[in-house]
C-alpha cells in the first residue's frame, strides 16, 4: 500500500525550517539545501515543494502568519474591547523570545525586499492583510462603543502598524526594553478610549 503523504504538512514544515535558517543565517544563507537540512528532508523532496526562492520566502511568511493567527485566535474577542486590541497589537512585536524570533525573520526579509521586487511584493501583500485585520478590529471596537466615536479605523490601523514596525526595529536593533515597548503601545492605544465611556 503506497505511503500517504500530507503535502500541506510538508510545506508547513519547510516553511518553519526556512524561518529558522533566515533567523540564523540571513537571506544569503537561505538555500534549498540549507532549508532541506534544517527540515531533515531529502534535497530532492525539498526542491519539489520549494522549487524557487520566491516559494521559500512565501512559505516562511505563511509560517509566520500562521503562528500569529494561532495566538490571536486565543484572544477572547466578543466583544472587541480596547483590551482585545491591546493584546492583538502586542502579538505583533518582540516582547518575548517567540515573537523576537518571528521579528528577526521579518527584519531579514524586509532588508531583502530592498533589492528583491518579488520579496517586496510578498511583504506588501502581508502588510496589507495585517492592516486590514487591524482596521476590522478597530471598526468593531468603535461600533461597540469600546473606542471613541471619532476613531477613523483605516487611519488608526495605518498608524498602529507603523508604530509596531518601529517598535520591532528598536527592540531588536537598539536595545529598547520590551517592557518600555509595551508601555509605548499602551500609551498609543489610550488615545482611542471613549471620552464619555461606552455607549449603552
Amino acid at each position: 500500500m503506497p505511503k500517504l503523504v500530507d503535502h500541506e504538512e510538508r510545506r508547513r514544515h519547510l516553511g518553519a525550517a526556512a524561518c529558522v535558517v533566515l533567523a540564523r543565517a540571513g537571506s544569503v544563507g537561505m538555500t534549498v539545501r540549507a532549508v532541506a537540512a534544517e527540515a531533515g528532508m531529502a534535497l530532492a523532496t525539498a526542491q519539489h515543494y520549494l522549487p524557487t526562492r520566491e516559494r521559500m520566502v512565501r512559505a516562511a511568511i505563511d509560517h509566520l502568519a500562521a503562528r500569529v493567527v494561532r495566538r490571536a485566535r486565543a484572544i477572547p474577542a466578543d466583544p472587541v474591547t480596547a483590551e482585545v486590541i491591546r493584546q492583538a497589537a502586542r502579538e505583533l512585536v518582540p516582547l518575548d523570545a517567540e515573537r523576537a524570533f518571528e521579528a528577526r525573520v521579518w527584519l531579514v526579509l524586509t532588508a531583502e525586499a530592498l533589492v528583491d521586487d518579488q520579496v517586496a511584493a510578498l511583504l506588501a501583500e502581508s502588510e496589507a492583510e495585517l492592516r486590514a485585520n487591524l482596521e476590522r478590529l478597530l471598526a468593531l471596537g468603535r461600533a461597540g462603543g469600546h473606542l471613541d466615536a471619532g476613531v477613523y479605523p483605516r487611519a488608526e490601523a495605518a498608524a498602529l502598524a507603523t508604530l509596531l514596525d518601529g517598535i520591532t526595529v528598536r527592540v531588536l536593533t537598539t536595545g529598547l526594553d520590551p517592557a518600555d515597548a509595551g508601555a509605548e503601545i499602551d500609551r498609543h492605544l489610550a488615545r482611542l478610549s471613549p471620552r464619555r465611556g461606552p455607549r449603552q
